[in-house]
């Protein structure tokens, strides 16, 4: 299990540097800029988003779901879906009282899924981190949240129902949206 965070790890760690950061983001001018939307920003949707799980010094938490336009211009990065972006805001919390590494942690979010209300999955496409990508190799201080936006890239019109992350034994976690 430990491989696979480490390799899943590494292999974000390597996508990440091949990025320029920058230092503000700004929306890309384009065709398509009615499709453009900034996820620096993403908004919980309008009814409750149920989904908080704190274990074993960790909390995972679910803060809003957008259905963004085909265009999205992160922090770090432009991307860019076939069909429209269904974004998925999660934040992860030290509750232990110590540092901690998230490597160690009992979930591993990089596998995440979106279930629709139809029960279709969707595999995460894009990561957008929402801290400074210099943290990814850094443990987490005592009480250190750090967010993230997962973006799915599904059709139109959808409605998003369900957040799935593995845990320790690599069984999905259901989060309702």
């Amino acid at each position: 299990m430990n491989k696979f965070k480490y390799l899943s790890i590494a292999a974000l760690l390597l996508i990440i540097s091949a990025c320029t950061p920058s230092q503000q983001a700004k929306l890309e001018p384009s065709s398509s800029q009615a499709n453009t939307v900034d996820t620096t920003n993403v908004e919980p949707v309008s009814k409750a988003v149920n989904g908080k799980v704190n274990r074993k010094g960790w909390e995972v938490s679910v803060t809003g779901v957008k259905y963004a336009g085909q265009k999205i211009q992160g922090k770090y990065s432009t991307y860019e879906a076939a069909e429209v972006w269904t974004v998925v805001s999660v934040t992860v919390k030290n509750t232990s009282g110590k540092r901690q590494r998230e490597d160690n942690a009992w979930f591993s979010l990089p596998f995440s899924k979106l279930v629709d209300s139809k029960g279709n999955k969707y595999d995460s496409k894009e990561t957008e981190y929402k801290y400074d990508v210099q943290l990814l190799s850094k443990p987490f201080s005592p009480g250190e949240a750090r967010s993230v936006d997962f973006l799915f890239d599904t059709p139109k019109g959808i409605k998003a129902d369900k957040f799935l992350i593995k845990d320790e034994k690599f069984e999905s976690l259901p989060f309702k949206l």
